[in-house]
This record gives structure tokens, C-alpha cells and sequence, in this order.
């Protein structure tokens, strides 16, 4: 097992951790990173700043991908969005949960979205679907999981271009 980067936006959404390196990233605008650094979480802590779910995302995205991690989980830590985040090509996993379901992805996604312009709309709540439309643009495989709020089986498809 590589290094996994969880994003989250509040401190209380660590929850179960994978198994490997886990380095746990706060992304929120400085609200909360005095919580999440004084807890114990049992993983490397960082905090980048942000405002609003592109932010949160892009700033995850980055420091995983300086710190050189094998996937990112972030909004949401599911065994199945981080099992399809594996591999040498280029996955993105999308949760489809109002108002917006955990993203994951594995090292070569990371370093393809290094490479694509970022609008400002993907820095907002379209996060979502400006990552699918560039994936799906390039012919890479992107997945869709859904669950109930308790995922039990999940639900997957594949969308192609």
C-alpha cells in the first residue's frame, strides 16, 4: 500500500482510515485548523486553505500530488470509490450523492489534471462535473458509484465519451 491523501473539511469527517500511508488533509478557510491539528487522527495532518468545493478539492489534489501519493479520496472516505482508484492508468471515481458525492482518483489522474486549465466555475460546486468533462474529453475511464447514505452494495457504471 502507497501513500493515501484524504481530503476532508472538517475534522470530525476523518473517520476509518485505509491501510497504508495515510496523510489526512483539511481543506476549509482557517475555521478549523486549530481543531484538526490538535487531534490525534493517526495520520499525517495538513491544512490548505480554501473556499468552497473546487478549492477544497484543487487544494487536496495538489498537495498529493507533491507529496507524491498513489490515490486521493477526498469527501469521503467509501471502500468502493477508493478500490477503483487504483492502477497505472488514469481513474477518476465519482460519488453521485447530492449535493455532491466523494471524488477519488489515482496518481496518473493527479498528474493529467496538473496539465488543464482551471476555469473558475471548477472551482465552485462544479468541481464535479468540469473533472468529468475533461476526463471523458481525453478518453479516460471515469466511474460512477451510488449508495444509500450507508453503502451496503454499491451500485457502479462506466461512462465513456
Amino acid at each position: 500500500m502507497g501513500i493515501n491523501v484524504i481530503g476532508i473539511t472538517h475534522p470530525d469527517q476523518a473517520g476509518a482510515l485505509p491501510g497504508g500511508t495515510n496523510v489526512l488533509v483539511l481543506a476549509d478557510d482557517g475555521t478549523c485548523a486549530d481543531e484538526f491539528l490538535d487531534a490525534d487522527l493517526r495520520a499525517h495532518q495538513f491544512v490548505v486553505r480554501a473556499h468552497g468545493r473546487g478549492s477544497a478539492f484543487f487544494g487536496v489534489a495538489d498537495k498529493a500530488r507533491e507529496l507524491g501519493a498513489d490515490r486521493v479520496l477526498f469527501g469521503g472516505v467509501h471502500d468502493t470509490a477508493a478500490s477503483l482508484a487504483t492502477g497505472e492508468d488514469p481513474v477518476l471515481v465519482l460519488g453521485v450523492r447530492p449535493p455532491g458525492g466523494p471524488i477519488a482518483c489515482n496518481a496518473a489522474f493527479l498528474e493529467r489534471l496538473a496539465h488543464w486549465p482551471r476555469p473558475a466555475r471548477a472551482y465552485r460546486g462544479d468541481v464535479d462535473h468540469w473533472l468529468a468533462e475533461n476526463a471523458l474529453r481525453e478518453g479516460l475511464r471515469v466511474e460512477l458509484v451510488s449508495w444509500l447514505m450507508e453503502p451496503t452494495v454499491p451500485m457502479r457504471r462506466k461512462l465513456t465519451a
